[in-house]
């Protein structure tokens, strides 16, 4: 009988020790995973090509107002300013994607632009934003941002999300990009796109900020923003005579803020 006692506690003890090895060995696992996970998550992070939103904020009579608080909600992020002098703020370093603005100052009524679309590696200017005097009658005043319908750079090309959403060539991200502008051609019966009488071959495209040297297994329902330029390519995209394609695609997180901002 004590032999057997003490075989049955020698078991219980190995098969402990094993259990709590193994239990050891997956929580080390789970462990690397993770640092694994918010290691290639601040790489593509890193990558991503960044926006810009500035405006100013006035009152009625187009009278700057100065130190109003601006908050700019997006992208699972709260950014918060305080405009200067001149009533001019600017947000940088900005997640491309869709953003709500609101702008409080003292005795005015609270104005919320919505769904303000930021593109990567582009400046999106709201111009004035304008405060009315504050009165206890008025509902909240909430304004839809609309994009301008004149692009002043003509060598950039940026395709708001709702053109690229409603394009008959959605499939296909290079015929989306050519229907956008005439200086940009694709022969028939080739899939190279030829930019102001470039070479094939010659155009550059990024994704997600990664450099690639076309956009096959892209698909078109995973663009978040689309631009390019024809001209004047930035020196930070490298040298190239055939333009520059940069596209972003679209991520759960992206999807979900997007219909946040809408509601």
């Amino acid at each position: 009988m004590e032999l057997e006692k003490w075989l049955h506690l020698y078991t219980e003890h190995e098969n402990f020790g094993h259990r709590f090895l193994l239990k050891t060995q997956d929580m080390k696992t789970k462990f690397k995973l993770i640092l694994a996970a918010i290691f290639c998550s601040g790489m593509v992070n890193a990558q991503v090509s960044l926006g810009t939103l500035k405006g100013q904020v006035v009152d009625g009579k187009s009278v700057s107002i100065p130190s109003a608080k601006v908050f700019l909600e997006g992208q699972g992020t709260i950014n918060r300013q305080k405009a200067d002098l001149d009533g001019k703020f600017t947000f940088e370093a900005l997640k491309p994607g869709v953003y709500n603005l609101k702008a409080v100052s003292m005795g005015k009524d609270t104005t919320t632009i919505s769904a303000v679309q930021i593109k990567p590696d582009a400046i999106t200017n709201l111009e004035k934003i304008e405060l009315q005097e504050n009165s206890i009658m008025k509902d909240p005043i909430v304004i839809r941002y609309k994009a301008p319908l004149i692009n002043k750079d003509v060598s950039k090309i940026e395709i708001p999300l709702s053109d690229i959403e409603n394009s008959p060539n959605l499939r296909n991200p290079k015929e989306l990009f050519a229907s956008m502008n005439s200086d940009i051609i694709i022969p028939e019966g080739s899939s190279e796109m030829i930019i102001r009488g470039s070479r094939p071959g010659d155009v550059i495209y990024y994704v997600d900020g990664v450099k690639s040297n076309d956009l096959n297994g892209v698909p078109g329902v995973g663009i978040a923003s689309m631009m390019g330029y024809t001209g004047g390519v930035p020196a930070k995209y490298g040298d190239t005579t055939g333009g520059v394609v940069v596209l972003e695609t679209k991520s759960y997180f992206d999807l979900y803020y997007a219909w946040k901002a809408r509601q």
